[in-house]
């Protein structure tokens, strides 16, 4: 696999008006190459951030089983209503996946939700609607969601995470580090592939950027 990749930022599902707003997705084009190189027909791809369903609906196209988590209800609900398999996305906490009949997982494709260093009182994994938890918390979080992931994970698995560093108000948060130290400490970090997005807008990936990355982990034996 080549270290720099092109992908189009855009989906070939549109968002309803009412969610644009929120449109932060990697694109169906992203998910489908990562899918196609690590698994085969039938094998099970999950994803713990679903968000708008895109691993997900990616996993289906390509005869794979999927599974999802989300956090949010009513992304959930959207993300059902264009499943073939609406069984396949649950609502839940990422950070209790412990508490959910998880299967057992080929591929994992996932982008975690994003938090800045400083200056960023809503927490990630509680669907930025609480505050009080600040970015080494998220830290900490991160790695325990892999460390849950791992039980589930088949043997030689590949975990594929896509993130940017982020330079919002000229503020830097190395993300796509820190989230990689840290899952790091759970999963080993076999490789990075720059992500380079084609898009009309500037910056194509609109948090400073117009690259992010796949951070490439695998489990061993």
């Amino acid at each position: 696999m080549r270290t720099v990749l092109e992908f189009d930022k855009k989906n070939k599902i549109a968002l309803p008006q009412i969610r644009q707003a929120d449109d932060v997705r990697f694109s169906d084009s992203f998910a489908e190459y990562f899918i196609s190189h690590f698994t085969k027909c039938a094998d099970m791809v999950f994803d713990p951030f679903a968000g708008f369903g895109t691993t997900l609906y990616a996993a289906e196209k390509l005869r794979r089983k999927a599974f999802g988590v989300e956090y949010l209800p009513e992304r959930v609900e959207y993300i059902k209503s264009n499943l073939e398999n609406p069984s396949s996305i649950v609502c839940g906490n990422s950070l209790r996946l412990n508490e959910i009949d998880l299967p057992e997982i080929d591929f994992l494709l996932t982008s975690p939700p994003y938090m800045q260093n400083k200056n960023h009182p809503e927490y990630p994994f509680a669907g930025y609607q609480v505050t009080g938890q600040g970015y080494t918390n998220y830290l900490i979080d991160i790695a325990e969601i892999f460390k849950q992931i791992s039980k589930k994970l088949k043997p030689n698995a590949h975990v594929v995470i896509e993130i940017c560093n982020l330079l919002i108000d000229n503020n830097f948060t190395p993300l796509a580090w820190d989230v990689a130290k840290s899952v790091n400490e759970v999963l080993p970090l076999k490789q990075e592939i720059i992500i380079k997005w084609i898009s009309d807008e500037l910056p194509a990936y609109g948090f400073g950027f117009d690259h992010s990355y796949a951070l490439i982990f695998t489990k061993g034996k």
